[in-house]
């Protein structure tokens, strides 16, 4: 495996951040839309084909909204529209932010994350993610 000069580092962290801020921007510039599921509409996507066929949302529904409103500071709703969108956004703004950080320094986050095994924070992000469908199936059907 070849080592990487510093120099590529650094463009490797930009190229990182330029993808959270564009991923970021393109949030910020869609409107949120009230019902909490279906602002990805506004991309051209489809409606979700679980709603349709079972009346039921996807583990994804909610997330670009949840991503609208987490970009324009509106915490509390992007939390209550799909809480694991809320935690991905804000994943998204720390790269973005490392990133440029790594990119303008050279500092290294590489120590960090031999810190937490990829196994625990996999598991983790499972756990995360099938308790916010959950949360957001229960949001759906009334039951909240």
């Amino acid at each position: 495996m070849p080592i990487r000069t510093e120099k590529i580092r650094r463009l490797y962290a930009l190229g990182y951040a330029l993808a959270a801020i564009a991923i970021l921007a393109v949030a910020f510039f869609l409107q949120p839309s009230e019902k909490g599921i279906g602002t990805h509409r506004q991309l051209g996507l489809p409606t979700c084909g679980w709603i349709v066929a079972a009346d039921l949302p996807c583990p994804t529904c909610g997330m670009t909204t949840a991503w609208s409103y987490t970009v324009r500071g509106e915490i509390p709703t992007a939390f209550n529209t799909q809480p694991m969108g809320m935690i991905l956004a804000f994943i998204a703004m720390g790269i973005a932010i490392g990133g440029i950080f790594v990119a303008i320094t050279g500092y290294s986050f590489a120590p960090l994350f031999f810190t937490f095994p990829p196994s625990k924070l996999f598991i983790i992000g499972i756990t995360l993610a099938g308790a916010a469908w959950g949360y957001k199936i229960l949001l759906h059907k009334g039951y909240i």
